[in-house]
Protein backbone atom coordinates (compact mmCIF):
# COMPACT_ATOMS: atom_id res chain seq x y z
CA UNK A 1 0.00 0.00 0.00
CA UNK A 2 1.67 3.12 -0.96
CA UNK A 3 1.84 6.46 1.84
CA UNK A 4 -0.79 8.42 0.33
CA UNK A 5 -3.26 5.21 0.65
CA UNK A 6 -2.11 4.57 4.11
CA UNK A 7 -2.82 8.44 4.66
CA UNK A 8 -5.99 8.10 3.67
CA UNK A 9 -7.05 5.12 5.77
CA UNK A 10 -5.21 6.46 8.90
CA UNK A 11 -7.48 9.57 8.58
CA UNK A 12 -10.32 7.77 7.67
CA UNK A 13 -9.78 5.96 11.06
CA UNK A 14 -8.87 8.75 13.00
CA UNK A 15 -12.44 10.89 11.64
CA UNK A 16 -14.14 7.84 12.06
CA UNK A 17 -13.28 7.54 16.24
CA UNK A 18 -13.75 11.75 16.39
CA UNK A 19 -17.34 10.67 14.79
CA UNK A 20 -17.89 8.19 17.55
CA UNK A 21 -16.95 10.11 20.33
CA UNK A 22 -19.36 13.34 19.27
CA UNK A 23 -21.89 10.91 19.12
CA UNK A 24 -21.18 9.55 22.41
CA UNK A 25 -21.93 13.13 23.91
CA UNK A 26 -25.49 13.48 25.39
CA UNK A 27 -27.75 15.80 23.11
CA UNK A 28 -29.20 16.84 26.36
CA UNK A 29 -25.66 17.55 27.81
CA UNK A 30 -25.05 20.38 24.56
CA UNK A 31 -28.17 22.09 24.96
CA UNK A 32 -27.48 22.68 28.49
CA UNK A 33 -24.22 23.75 27.67
CA UNK A 34 -25.76 25.93 25.19
CA UNK A 35 -28.19 27.49 27.40
CA UNK A 36 -25.45 27.88 29.80
CA UNK A 37 -23.98 29.99 27.82
CA UNK A 38 -26.74 32.16 26.44
CA UNK A 39 -27.30 32.80 30.55
CA UNK A 40 -23.79 34.07 30.82
CA UNK A 41 -23.92 36.67 28.23
CA UNK A 42 -26.85 38.36 30.14
CA UNK A 43 -25.79 41.13 32.31
CA UNK A 44 -27.03 41.09 36.27
CA UNK A 45 -28.43 43.74 37.35
CA UNK A 46 -26.51 45.93 39.77
CA UNK A 47 -28.75 44.51 42.83
CA UNK A 48 -26.96 46.55 45.23
CA UNK A 49 -27.20 50.03 43.72
CA UNK A 50 -31.29 49.59 43.09
CA UNK A 51 -31.51 46.98 40.13
CA UNK A 52 -34.55 45.16 39.67
CA UNK A 53 -35.31 41.22 39.58
CA UNK A 54 -33.39 39.60 36.71
CA UNK A 55 -33.85 40.15 33.14
CA UNK A 56 -37.36 38.96 31.54
CA UNK A 57 -36.06 36.43 29.41
CA UNK A 58 -33.69 34.70 32.47
CA UNK A 59 -36.61 32.78 34.06
CA UNK A 60 -37.67 31.18 30.37
CA UNK A 61 -33.90 30.09 29.77
CA UNK A 62 -33.75 28.70 33.11
CA UNK A 63 -36.97 26.44 32.89
CA UNK A 64 -35.44 25.25 29.51
CA UNK A 65 -31.95 24.48 31.18
CA UNK A 66 -34.11 22.72 33.85
CA UNK A 67 -35.69 20.63 31.36
CA UNK A 68 -32.34 19.79 29.41
CA UNK A 69 -30.98 18.68 33.25
CA UNK A 70 -33.60 16.53 33.82
CA UNK A 71 -33.70 14.71 30.19
CA UNK A 72 -30.07 14.34 30.88
CA UNK A 73 -30.44 12.68 34.58
CA UNK A 74 -32.89 10.22 32.59
CA UNK A 75 -30.48 9.63 30.20
CA UNK A 76 -27.67 8.78 32.37
CA UNK A 77 -30.23 6.94 35.15
CA UNK A 78 -31.24 4.34 31.84
CA UNK A 79 -27.51 3.86 29.74
CA UNK A 80 -27.81 0.00 28.61
CA UNK A 81 -24.31 0.42 28.67
CA UNK A 82 -23.63 1.23 32.20
CA UNK A 83 -23.23 -1.34 34.55
CA UNK A 84 -23.01 0.38 38.12
CA UNK A 85 -25.23 2.26 39.80
CA UNK A 86 -26.02 6.22 38.43
CA UNK A 87 -24.85 9.06 40.64
CA UNK A 88 -24.51 12.22 40.04
CA UNK A 89 -21.01 12.79 39.09
CA UNK A 90 -21.86 10.41 35.85
CA UNK A 91 -24.52 13.79 35.09
CA UNK A 92 -21.22 16.14 35.85
CA UNK A 93 -19.09 14.11 33.04
CA UNK A 94 -21.95 14.31 30.65
CA UNK A 95 -21.45 18.32 30.95
CA UNK A 96 -18.04 18.11 31.07
CA UNK A 97 -17.61 16.35 27.83
CA UNK A 98 -20.14 18.79 26.14
CA UNK A 99 -18.01 21.61 26.94
CA UNK A 100 -19.84 23.12 30.62
CA UNK A 101 -16.22 22.59 32.41
CA UNK A 102 -14.56 25.32 29.70
CA UNK A 103 -17.33 27.66 30.44
CA UNK A 104 -16.18 30.46 32.65
CA UNK A 105 -17.50 30.06 35.77
CA UNK A 106 -18.40 32.71 38.38
CA UNK A 107 -21.49 32.14 40.46
CA UNK A 108 -21.62 35.17 42.19
CA UNK A 109 -22.15 37.43 39.32
CA UNK A 110 -23.37 35.32 36.52
CA UNK A 111 -26.74 33.37 35.48
CA UNK A 112 -26.56 29.08 34.47
CA UNK A 113 -24.47 28.12 37.25
CA UNK A 114 -25.18 24.35 38.05
CA UNK A 115 -25.22 24.33 42.23
CA UNK A 116 -26.03 20.88 42.61
CA UNK A 117 -27.34 17.50 41.71
CA UNK A 118 -27.97 14.89 43.82
CA UNK A 119 -29.10 11.29 44.41
CA UNK A 120 -30.83 9.91 47.35
CA UNK A 121 -31.68 6.33 46.61
CA UNK A 122 -34.81 4.45 48.64
CA UNK A 123 -34.10 1.31 48.30
CA UNK A 124 -36.09 -0.24 51.37
CA UNK A 125 -39.17 1.04 49.07
CA UNK A 126 -40.52 -1.61 46.67
CA UNK A 127 -40.43 -0.55 43.77
CA UNK A 128 -36.98 1.19 44.51
CA UNK A 129 -37.44 4.62 44.25
CA UNK A 130 -34.46 7.89 43.50
CA UNK A 131 -35.24 11.34 44.73
CA UNK A 132 -32.81 13.55 42.72
CA UNK A 133 -32.79 17.71 42.92
CA UNK A 134 -31.15 20.14 40.27
CA UNK A 135 -30.09 23.30 42.15
CA UNK A 136 -29.16 26.39 39.86
CA UNK A 137 -27.69 29.31 41.76
CA UNK A 138 -29.68 32.46 40.40
CA UNK A 139 -28.04 36.07 41.50
CA UNK A 140 -31.12 37.32 43.73
CA UNK A 141 -33.68 35.48 42.22
CA UNK A 142 -37.49 35.97 43.55
CA UNK A 143 -39.65 33.66 41.12
CA UNK A 144 -36.86 31.74 38.65
CA UNK A 145 -37.63 28.24 38.46
CA UNK A 146 -34.06 27.34 40.44
CA UNK A 147 -34.44 24.47 41.30
CA UNK A 148 -36.34 20.86 40.67
CA UNK A 149 -37.67 17.27 42.38
CA UNK A 150 -37.35 14.74 40.82
CA UNK A 151 -38.81 11.28 41.97
CA UNK A 152 -38.25 8.15 39.86
CA UNK A 153 -39.71 4.59 40.10
CA UNK A 154 -37.45 1.25 39.50
CA UNK A 155 -40.10 -0.41 36.63
CA UNK A 156 -38.38 -3.29 34.64
CA UNK A 157 -34.53 -2.08 33.77
CA UNK A 158 -35.57 1.37 33.65
CA UNK A 159 -35.78 4.32 36.35
CA UNK A 160 -39.27 5.82 35.12
CA UNK A 161 -40.09 9.56 36.46
CA UNK A 162 -43.04 9.45 38.51
CA UNK A 163 -43.61 13.57 39.75
CA UNK A 164 -41.54 16.34 39.25
CA UNK A 165 -41.43 19.95 40.97
CA UNK A 166 -39.98 23.06 42.04
CA UNK A 167 -39.15 23.75 44.35
CA UNK A 168 -37.19 27.33 44.84
CA UNK A 169 -33.85 28.19 46.97
CA UNK A 170 -32.22 30.44 48.74
CA UNK A 171 -30.17 32.78 46.50
CA UNK A 172 -27.44 32.92 48.83
CA UNK A 173 -24.48 31.81 46.50
CA UNK A 174 -24.45 28.14 47.98
CA UNK A 175 -26.48 25.56 48.68
CA UNK A 176 -28.09 25.79 52.02
CA UNK A 177 -30.29 23.15 54.23
CA UNK A 178 -32.76 26.48 55.60
CA UNK A 179 -33.66 27.16 52.33
CA UNK A 180 -35.27 24.02 50.83
CA UNK A 181 -35.67 20.33 52.88
CA UNK A 182 -37.95 17.36 51.83
CA UNK A 183 -39.00 13.92 53.16
CA UNK A 184 -40.36 11.24 51.64
CA UNK A 185 -42.62 8.94 53.49
CA UNK A 186 -42.34 5.01 53.65
CA UNK A 187 -44.90 2.89 52.09
CA UNK A 188 -48.53 2.86 53.30
CA UNK A 189 -50.29 -0.79 53.51
CA UNK A 190 -51.77 -0.32 49.85
CA UNK A 191 -47.82 0.72 49.06
CA UNK A 192 -48.13 4.32 48.85
CA UNK A 193 -45.85 7.38 49.57
CA UNK A 194 -45.63 11.32 49.49
CA UNK A 195 -43.51 13.68 48.90
CA UNK A 196 -43.26 16.79 51.63
CA UNK A 197 -41.08 19.48 50.24
CA UNK A 198 -40.19 23.20 52.46
CA UNK A 199 -38.50 26.17 50.67
CA UNK A 200 -38.08 29.54 51.23
CA UNK A 201 -38.93 31.84 48.74
CA UNK A 202 -36.07 34.48 48.28
CA UNK A 203 -36.00 37.81 46.90
CA UNK A 204 -33.77 40.55 45.76
CA UNK A 205 -34.77 43.24 48.50
CA UNK A 206 -35.33 41.68 51.85
CA UNK A 207 -34.64 38.34 53.38
CA UNK A 208 -37.48 35.46 53.21
CA UNK A 209 -40.60 35.99 55.07
CA UNK A 210 -42.18 33.25 54.40
CA UNK A 211 -41.74 29.46 53.75
CA UNK A 212 -44.28 27.32 51.66
CA UNK A 213 -44.85 23.97 52.70
CA UNK A 214 -46.57 20.68 50.33
CA UNK A 215 -47.20 17.49 50.39
CA UNK A 216 -47.77 15.56 46.86
CA UNK A 217 -48.40 12.24 45.55
CA UNK A 218 -47.91 11.11 41.90
CA UNK A 219 -50.79 12.63 39.87
CA UNK A 220 -51.89 11.87 36.55
CA UNK A 221 -49.13 13.49 34.56
CA UNK A 222 -45.54 15.29 35.64
CA UNK A 223 -47.00 18.13 35.43
CA UNK A 224 -49.97 17.65 37.51
CA UNK A 225 -49.12 15.99 40.84
CA UNK A 226 -52.03 15.26 42.76
CA UNK A 227 -51.97 18.52 46.03
CA UNK A 228 -52.35 17.22 49.48
CA UNK A 229 -51.14 20.43 50.94
CA UNK A 230 -50.13 23.40 49.89
CA UNK A 231 -49.58 26.39 52.75
CA UNK A 232 -47.32 29.26 53.40
CA UNK A 233 -46.47 29.98 56.73
CA UNK A 234 -44.28 33.44 58.28
CA UNK A 235 -41.16 32.83 59.33
CA UNK A 236 -38.23 35.13 60.53
CA UNK A 237 -34.56 35.50 60.18
CA UNK A 238 -33.78 35.48 64.17
CA UNK A 239 -33.47 31.66 64.11
CA UNK A 240 -30.80 30.09 62.78
CA UNK A 241 -32.61 27.43 60.90
CA UNK A 242 -35.68 29.08 60.27
CA UNK A 243 -37.81 25.61 59.96
CA UNK A 244 -37.51 22.11 60.06
CA UNK A 245 -39.14 19.15 58.53
CA UNK A 246 -40.10 15.59 59.53
CA UNK A 247 -41.58 12.43 58.91
CA UNK A 248 -43.15 9.82 61.01
CA UNK A 249 -44.73 7.08 59.12
CA UNK A 250 -47.53 8.74 57.81
CA UNK A 251 -47.12 12.24 59.49
CA UNK A 252 -45.60 14.96 58.26
CA UNK A 253 -44.48 17.77 60.39
CA UNK A 254 -43.11 21.51 59.61
CA UNK A 255 -41.67 23.19 62.84
CA UNK A 256 -40.79 27.39 62.40
CA UNK A 257 -39.87 30.24 64.71
CA UNK A 258 -42.03 32.32 65.15
CA UNK A 259 -42.70 35.79 67.04
CA UNK A 260 -45.51 35.07 68.72
CA UNK A 261 -48.57 37.57 68.16
CA UNK A 262 -50.14 37.79 71.12
CA UNK A 263 -46.62 39.42 72.66
CA UNK A 264 -43.53 39.59 69.75
CA UNK A 265 -41.50 37.06 71.96
CA UNK A 266 -39.81 34.51 70.05
CA UNK A 267 -41.84 30.68 70.24
CA UNK A 268 -42.24 27.77 68.38
CA UNK A 269 -45.01 26.56 65.80
CA UNK A 270 -45.26 23.00 65.17
CA UNK A 271 -47.68 21.78 61.90
CA UNK A 272 -48.35 18.25 62.04
CA UNK A 273 -50.46 16.35 59.36
CA UNK A 274 -51.23 12.85 59.36
CA UNK A 275 -52.02 11.71 56.03
CA UNK A 276 -54.28 8.64 55.04
CA UNK A 277 -55.06 8.32 51.32
CA UNK A 278 -55.51 11.58 49.98
CA UNK A 279 -57.17 13.08 52.94
CA UNK A 280 -54.73 15.39 55.82
CA UNK A 281 -55.74 15.73 59.14
CA UNK A 282 -53.38 18.10 61.54
CA UNK A 283 -52.84 15.89 64.65
CA UNK A 284 -51.11 17.65 67.90
CA UNK A 285 -49.06 18.80 68.87
CA UNK A 286 -49.45 22.30 68.16
CA UNK A 287 -46.80 23.68 70.14
CA UNK A 288 -44.31 22.80 72.71
CA UNK A 289 -45.37 24.90 76.01
CA UNK A 290 -48.50 26.61 76.47
CA UNK A 291 -47.76 30.06 75.77
CA UNK A 292 -47.21 29.07 72.15
CA UNK A 293 -49.86 27.03 72.23
CA UNK A 294 -52.49 29.64 73.32
CA UNK A 295 -50.76 31.81 70.78
CA UNK A 296 -51.38 29.35 68.20
CA UNK A 297 -55.50 28.98 68.96
CA UNK A 298 -55.69 32.78 69.11
CA UNK A 299 -54.54 32.67 65.54
CA UNK A 300 -55.96 29.98 63.80
CA UNK A 301 -59.99 30.59 62.22
CA UNK A 302 -62.25 29.13 64.75
CA UNK A 303 -63.09 26.08 62.65
CA UNK A 304 -59.37 24.77 63.34
CA UNK A 305 -59.17 26.04 66.39
CA UNK A 306 -62.31 24.07 67.81
CA UNK A 307 -61.07 20.97 67.72
CA UNK A 308 -58.48 22.36 70.63
CA UNK A 309 -61.40 23.77 73.00
CA UNK A 310 -62.77 22.09 75.89
CA UNK A 311 -66.17 20.76 73.96
CA UNK A 312 -68.22 21.72 77.65
CA UNK A 313 -66.92 24.80 77.15
CA UNK A 314 -66.88 25.84 73.15
CA UNK A 315 -69.98 27.75 72.73
CA UNK A 316 -67.69 30.82 75.22
CA UNK A 317 -64.56 29.73 74.13
CA UNK A 318 -65.98 30.71 70.32
CA UNK A 319 -66.67 34.07 71.43
CA UNK A 320 -63.26 34.49 73.52
CA UNK A 321 -62.05 33.25 70.24
CA UNK A 322 -63.49 35.76 68.22
CA UNK A 323 -62.38 38.10 70.99
CA UNK A 324 -58.57 37.58 70.95
CA UNK A 325 -58.30 36.89 67.57
CA UNK A 326 -59.00 40.60 66.76
CA UNK A 327 -56.50 42.14 69.51
CA UNK A 328 -53.80 44.49 67.69
CA UNK A 329 -50.74 42.60 67.25
CA UNK A 330 -47.91 42.68 70.31
CA UNK A 331 -50.31 44.33 72.39
CA UNK A 332 -50.54 41.61 75.37
CA UNK A 333 -48.52 40.61 78.08
CA UNK A 334 -47.98 36.92 79.60
CA UNK A 335 -47.85 37.91 82.69
CA UNK A 336 -47.11 34.25 84.36
CA UNK A 337 -47.88 30.77 83.08
CA UNK A 338 -48.68 28.58 86.01
CA UNK A 339 -48.38 25.27 86.47
CA UNK A 340 -51.32 23.81 88.43
CA UNK A 341 -51.79 20.99 90.38
CA UNK A 342 -52.45 17.56 88.23
CA UNK A 343 -56.31 16.33 88.24
CA UNK A 344 -55.59 13.35 86.45
CA UNK A 345 -52.40 10.96 86.01
CA UNK A 346 -52.32 11.46 82.31
CA UNK A 347 -53.17 14.96 82.58
CA UNK A 348 -51.23 18.52 83.34
CA UNK A 349 -53.01 21.66 83.78
CA UNK A 350 -51.62 25.72 83.73
CA UNK A 351 -53.12 28.54 84.18
CA UNK A 352 -52.16 31.73 82.11
CA UNK A 353 -52.53 34.91 83.22
CA UNK A 354 -52.70 37.41 80.03
CA UNK A 355 -52.87 41.61 80.41
CA UNK A 356 -54.08 43.07 77.37
CA UNK A 357 -53.11 46.64 76.52
CA UNK A 358 -56.24 49.16 77.10
CA UNK A 359 -54.64 52.02 74.77
CA UNK A 360 -54.18 49.32 71.71
CA UNK A 361 -57.32 47.82 72.15
CA UNK A 362 -59.37 50.72 72.85
CA UNK A 363 -62.94 48.52 72.04
CA UNK A 364 -61.64 45.43 74.96
CA UNK A 365 -63.32 45.40 78.03
CA UNK A 366 -61.26 43.62 79.67
CA UNK A 367 -57.58 44.53 80.69
CA UNK A 368 -56.47 41.10 82.53
CA UNK A 369 -57.61 37.18 81.41
CA UNK A 370 -57.13 34.13 83.38
CA UNK A 371 -57.14 31.00 80.85
CA UNK A 372 -57.20 27.22 81.74
CA UNK A 373 -54.63 24.91 79.69
CA UNK A 374 -54.74 21.32 80.35
CA UNK A 375 -52.78 18.63 77.97
CA UNK A 376 -54.06 15.10 77.38
CA UNK A 377 -52.21 12.53 75.72
CA UNK A 378 -49.76 14.73 73.77
CA UNK A 379 -52.56 17.80 73.24
CA UNK A 380 -53.10 21.06 74.36
CA UNK A 381 -56.69 22.05 74.92
CA UNK A 382 -57.99 25.39 76.02
CA UNK A 383 -60.50 24.64 78.99
CA UNK A 384 -61.72 28.17 80.08
CA UNK A 385 -61.47 31.85 79.96
CA UNK A 386 -62.06 33.87 82.81
CA UNK A 387 -62.25 37.30 84.16
CA UNK A 388 -61.22 36.34 87.17
CA UNK A 389 -58.96 34.27 88.49
CA UNK A 390 -60.02 30.57 89.86
CA UNK A 391 -58.88 29.31 93.12
CA UNK A 392 -56.74 26.18 93.02
CA UNK A 393 -53.63 27.52 91.03
CA UNK A 394 -51.82 29.55 93.62
CA UNK A 395 -48.56 31.40 92.08
CA UNK A 396 -47.35 33.39 89.39
CA UNK A 397 -44.61 31.68 87.18
CA UNK A 398 -43.10 33.60 84.51
CA UNK A 399 -42.77 32.10 80.93
CA UNK A 400 -39.19 31.41 80.29
CA UNK A 401 -37.68 33.49 77.72
CA UNK A 402 -36.25 31.62 74.51
CA UNK A 403 -32.90 32.78 74.86
CA UNK A 404 -31.37 30.47 72.01
CA UNK A 405 -33.22 31.07 68.67
CA UNK A 406 -32.88 27.25 67.96
CA UNK A 407 -35.96 24.86 66.47
CA UNK A 408 -36.21 22.05 69.00
CA UNK A 409 -35.97 18.04 68.26
CA UNK A 410 -39.12 16.76 69.88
Amino acid sequence: MSSFHSLVALMAVLLSGLSLQAQEISQHAREAARIIRKLRRIPVPNFEGGGGDPPARVPNLLRQLNLELRDLIITVLNDPHRGTLADEKMVFEELKKAGWGDIFRSRWSAYGEISNITFDWLTDHDPPLLVSTTELWVPCGSSDPDASIYVFEKKGKNWDLILATDANYDSAGHRSDDAMRYVLSPPDQHGKWFLGIANTQSNCRSNPDEARFRILRPGPSLENPTILMDRREPIIDRFEAPFNVGIDENKFSMTLGKERRLDSQLGISISRFDVQGNQITRVPPLALNPEDFLDEWVKLDWSEAAPWSSEPRRIDLEAWHTKLNGLVRDSTEFEFVQPCPKQGRDESNWLIGLWIDQQQNRNTPDERLYISISERMGAFFIDGIERTRRSGCPGNTRPPILSEPELPSW
